[in-house]
């Protein structure tokens, strides 16, 4: 009886996460998403948005409290779907950094000295945009030394390249 059951909450806990990656394996697309993981720092968890590649998936940014009446979890999906939009109309050729309607905002853009395109999130007023670029691009390139950037939510123009990223392995799957 108990082999039954333990044979059955196997399969049952296997089949239902065998979409997802069956998915992302069968479609061999880069795509983001919304999903959660475990704060390194609380041990809480917390909703992260995901970049998945054919390499593997990476946490990029944990979201972790209320910005402009967004909670968490909206700011995450909401913030995954414009890296897709921004995937999937080309211009997630470049990560930068600018200010809309008076926010700091990182975005994307489809040439190095392109303005913004897509907005991918806005910052916190206490945030250096430049800042969180570097810390987006070390991430990518896998020289980070920290988990994903924590998000909860006039400076020079700062441009990465995410190109190359999208197509080389990822150093941290979670």
């Amino acid at each position: 009886m108990r082999l039954a059951l333990l044979t059955t909450l196997f399969l049952t806990t296997t089949l239902a996460a065998t979409p997802v990656s069956a998915q992302k394996d069968a479609n061999n697309q880069v795509s983001f998403i919304c999903a959660t993981s475990r704060h390194s720092q609380s041990q809480k968890r917390v909703s992260t948005t995901f970049l998945w590649t054919p390499n593997g998936k990476k946490a990029m940014v944990n979201w972790t409290s209320v910005l402009a009446g967004y909670a968490p979890e909206e700011r995450c999906q909401k913030v995954s779907e414009n890296f897709q939009v921004a995937f999937n109309n080309g211009s997630l050729n470049y990560v930068t950094n600018a200010v809309q309607n008076g926010s700091k905002v990182i975005c994307s853009v489809r040439s190095s000295d392109g303005a913004c395109d897509t907005v991918l999130f806005t910052l916190r007023p206490k945030d250096n945009s430049r800042d969180i670029l570097k810390q987006l691009n070390q991430l990518w390139l896998g020289t980070a030394t920290t988990g994903p950037i924590q998000q909860s939510s006039g400076e020079a123009k700062f441009y990465i390249d995410i190109r190359q990223f999208l197509n080389t392995p990822t150093s941290n799957k979670v």
